[in-house]
């Protein structure tokens, strides 16, 4: 009889053992609670989508010089269907005190990385840094977004989307760990240990840079976080969803030792000199593997010496877009009236999956105006999703409008500038100095802008 018991006991402790390995390549291991969920196809045949963080300045000449080449790199690489990288652009003081963008967050990431001076660029957390820069960056850069796509990662899926709602939007990331494959164990347990970021970039702002005496074009200035050092952990076929409300400032704290461009001193909390425009704004959201502080080991290259934690993968709204393969809604036509001082917008919006909100941002003055805010008003929506808004104007001024709207996916997508017809003196010119050929550009990129000083 005890001998029975113990063989019992023996088989018991066996069975319980034995539950403890699981086989993550295995669909019957996995939970009812998670999904199964395939590897995303990257492009390029690459493991994830690379981050590039660069700290520059407005009033660096060496980062003044080298930024033609990063803005060729940016502009390439966001041309293509599937955005292989991603970029954020978070701004100092050196080499001059008074870049608008220099906030203490800003200053705070640079710590990060104990990054010794500007130019520098930390590929994939820090796995490359490039310091300093010449000729050849594009295809220096090039070359670092290239090793890092290609090099090993745990496996992930990362979708980020995120909805405007007038003073505000709403960032959603969904973080997926897809597992290593073999054989986990008690003692060797396939686990992601990760810290997410959200940073919420601005694109193609017009800037002072001290260094060129005029304005310049920035791309993916960093504006703030509304997601730091979350600390997630993950097992195989594991699914992390979070949702934030980031609120859009119309102040920034600056960094120690800033000025303005009279040279006063400008620390701590000021009015923004270029207020945020939502129809630019995108939120770049990046896991890092708290267990990775890799490096290169290419002849020639260095990795960050801080041994911070590397990036596993990065995603903005268009990426997540891309990888679902959900076609971003779209305004199809415009019905425009004027009702007295009333301007009333009608659009049709078209999305397969419906539309969720739409919004209407406009100005008094021009596509590309740049002195203050533009206004916003909600869109009524209908169930032939035509979307209505009444703007009141003043007589012989003209009206800009912009629309903002989500789908029922949540793709967000923002339309051109347009001039509200009958309105103003035949529309104002969108020529300015110095734009060159890519006036047209700019003048449907750059508004909602005001610079106080």
């Amino acid at each position: 009889m005890n001998k029975r018991r113990n063989l019992l006991v023996i088989f018991t402790c066996f069975l319980f053992v034995l539950s403890s390995f699981s086989i993550s390549t295995g669909a019957d291991s996995i939970p009812a609670s998670v999904n199964t969920v395939e590897p995303d196809e990257y492009p390029n045949g690459w493991t994830h989508r690379p981050i590039m963080e660069q700290f520059t300045s407005l009033g660096c000449p060496p980062c003044m010089g080298i930024d033609p080449d990063v803005a060729k790199l940016w502009k390439e690489f966001r041309e293509e269907p599937g955005q292989p990288v991603t970029f954020v652009s978070f701004h100092q003081i050196n080499g001059g005190s008074d870049d608008e963008f220099a906030s203490q967050e800003s200053k705070d990431r640079y710590n990060h990385y104990s990054v010794q001076g500007t130019p520098d660029a930390q590929f994939d957390g820090g796995y490359i840094e490039e310091l300093g820069g010449g000729d050849g960056t594009y295809d220096t850069y090039k070359d670092h977004y290239f090793e890092c796509g290609e090099r090993d990662v745990k496996p992930t899926e990362l979708r980020v989307w995120q909805e405007f709602k007038e003073d505000r939007f709403v960032f959603t990331v969904n973080l997926t760990y897809l597992g290593e494959g073999g054989i986990s164990t008690p003692l060797n347990p396939d686990v992601l240990d990760s810290s997410v970021y959200l940073f919420v970039v601005e694109d193609d702002i017009m800037a002072w840079s001290s260094v060129e005496e005029k304005e310049v074009l920035t791309h993916n200035v960093f504006r703030e976080n509304a997601l730091t050092n979350e600390q997630v952990e993950l097992q195989p076929a594991e699914t992390w969803t979070h949702q934030v409300e980031w609120v859009i400032p119309d102040t920034i704290d600056y960094m120690s030792g800033h000025e303005d461009r009279d040279g006063n001193a400008q620390e701590g909390e000021h009015p923004i000199p270029t207020p945020i425009n939502p129809a630019k704004i995108s939120v770049v959201a990046v896991v890092y593997d708290n267990d990775d502080t890799s490096r290169t080991t290419t002849s020639g290259k260095t990795g960050n010496a801080a041994d911070t934690p590397r990036a596993a993968n990065s995603a903005t709204p268009e990426t997540t877009a891309y990888d679902e393969q959900n076609e971003p809604p779209k305004v199809v036509s415009y019905d425009e009236k004027l009702n007295g001082n009333i301007a009333e917008v009608s659009a049709v919006l078209e999305d397969e999956d419906g539309i969720g909100s739409a919004y209407v941002i406009y100005n008094f003055h021009n596509g590309s105006y740049n002195d203050e805010s533009w206004g916003v008003m909600p869109m009524q929506i209908d169930e032939n999703n035509v979307a209505t808004a009444s703007i009141e104007y003043s007589s012989g001024d003209p009206v800009w409008y912009r629309i903002l709207l989500v789908d029922g996916k949540q793709g967000f997508a923002a339309s051109d500038a347009k001039q509200f017809e009958g309105t103003g003196r035949g529309g104002e010119s969108e020529e300015s100095p110095g734009f060159g050929i890519f006036t047209v550009t700019v003048a449907l990129l750059i508004g909602l802008s005001r610079r106080r000083y």
